[in-house]
């Protein structure tokens, strides 16, 4: 696993995050990867509505 730092902006308001994801993951996998660890977390802090994913990078 590693750690990585996730940005997205909901509403005008741009969110990170740091989440651990499996370090065999590349490309596409990992960009999908990182989809669902926002869905999550937006499900968490009960955010609704479309998101812009904005950045990802190794914490």
């Amino acid at each position: 696993m590693e750690y990585h730092r996730i940005s997205f902006i909901h509403n005008d308001t741009e969110y990170s995050f740091i989440k651990a994801i499996n370090r065999n993951l590349t490309g596409y996998a990992l960009m999908s990867a990182c989809r669902v660890e926002v869905v999550s977390y937006m499900k968490e802090n009960n955010l609704k509505g479309s998101y812009i994913l904005t950045g990802m990078s190794k914490a």
